[in-house]
């Protein structure tokens, strides 16, 4: 089976397609974008250069108010559109991380013209599957559509990727991490701050990655915590990922966070904030904590809520350092849901080629 993979930006940096193009259901060949264009940018100028390409291309179409509506010439048995809207009469299944995703912006895919095509082009008879990433990103669609003939096309398929093969750790010191391209967008400083307080408590070593954070910070920090802007993939999965034993993450503006799959495929218990289907990754007290969100929160400037949040993460990070037998535990159970769970390569890859194959025998 041909499927064709269309993507309606070339700013193609998630995980996601990382891994559907790399470890591809059996039977089925991907065509329409190369391995080596897919990857998370990792140069902080090359990071800002796409970043503000982004914002120029969002602010001309949030003016025309024109959702991501595509078009190929491909023939292929199937098309998958990521995160887009196809125009040709040929079958297509998309997959939503969030409903405003079909659109450059929310304030396209909320505005009236948006819901409109949208749903209009949704309810096509070529449009054969919706795959929300999460539950959570399936009620965002519900939220908004209410036509049935729309809502009967749904099916969640859980992102994944795949199980890295694990390595003895060297060090015996206790190890914390935080990764996180957007520093306050991410929980930048309350990880920091989180860390700073750690360190005077414990003799652990605090590794902080962020590839936009500022440099008061950096100065503020740097004899607590070693900071880096980036690293490389390589030294990122066969150094820092395999040498740490906790993922401190908020994650405040995630729709999903791959880095937190990622943590879990190499054993690391997880310390997070309540978001958009976190509890659907972090399973409280299983593979992690997830801390309660406060109602209002800065996330630019401490305040009382924010200190309260932030001595939580000091806690739970506390008893996981304290708590060897836990931490094993924990990280255990995140690795089982990478390797043979909900997101496995194998639990994604047979659901979408059951999903592949329904489509293409309708078509036939």
């Amino acid at each position: 089976m041909i499927v064709y993979v269309k993507f309606p930006w070339k700013f193609i940096d998630s995980p996601y397609y990382k891994a559907l193009i790399n470890y591809p259901p059996k039977n089925v060949t991907f065509i329409g974008i190369e391995r080596k264009k897919i990857g998370v940018v990792t140069s902080p100028k090359m990071f800002m250069i796409r970043d503000l390409a982004k914002r120029v291309i969002r602010s001309f179409l949030e003016n025309v108010k024109i959702p991501n509506i595509t078009f190929t010439f491909s023939d292929a048995d199937l098309i998958h559109c990521a995160r887009c809207l196809l125009l040709n009469k040929r079958p297509w299944v998309v997959d939503i991380e969030h409903y405003w995703n079909l659109s450059a912006s929310s304030k396209i895919s909320y505005s009236n013209i948006g819901r409109f095509l949208i749903e209009k082009l949704l309810k096509r008879e070529h449009c054969k599957k919706i795959l929300p990433w999460t539950y959570a990103s399936e009620n965002t669609i519900k939220e908004v559509i209410k036509s049935r003939k729309v809502l009967n096309k749904i099916e969640v398929v859980y992102p994944a990727i795949p199980a890295p093969k694990l390595v003895p750790k060297k060090s015996k010191r206790i190890s914390l991490l935080f990764i996180g391209r957007y520093f306050y967008q991410k929980g930048g400083p309350f990880v920091l701050e989180v860390f700073r307080r750690l360190k005077q408590k414990y003799d652990v070593e605090c590794i902080f990655i962020s590839l936009t954070i500022p440099e008061q910070f950096k100065q503020k920090y740097k004899n607590f915590v070693k900071i880096y802007n980036s690293v490389s993939d390589e030294v990122l999965f066969q150094q820092i990922y395999p040498s740490s034993d906790i993922f401190v993450y908020p994650g405040f503006s995630d729709t999903f966070g791959f880095s937190l799959l990622e943590a879990m495929s190499f054993k690391i218990p997880i310390i997070t904030v309540d978001a958009f289907g976190r509890k659907e990754i972090v399973e409280d007290g299983r593979n992690g904590f997830v801390i309660e969100r406060p109602n209002y929160l800065n996330i630019y400037k401490i305040g009382r809520n924010e200190e309260k949040l932030i001595e939580e993460m000091v806690k739970k990070a506390s008893l996981l350092i304290e708590d060897s037998s836990l931490r094993r535990k924990m990280g255990k159970y995140g690795r089982k849901l990478v390797e043979k769970g909900k997101f496995s390569i194998k639990q994604r890859n047979e659901k979408l080629r059951r999903i592949y194959e329904d489509v293409v025998k309708l078509k036939h």
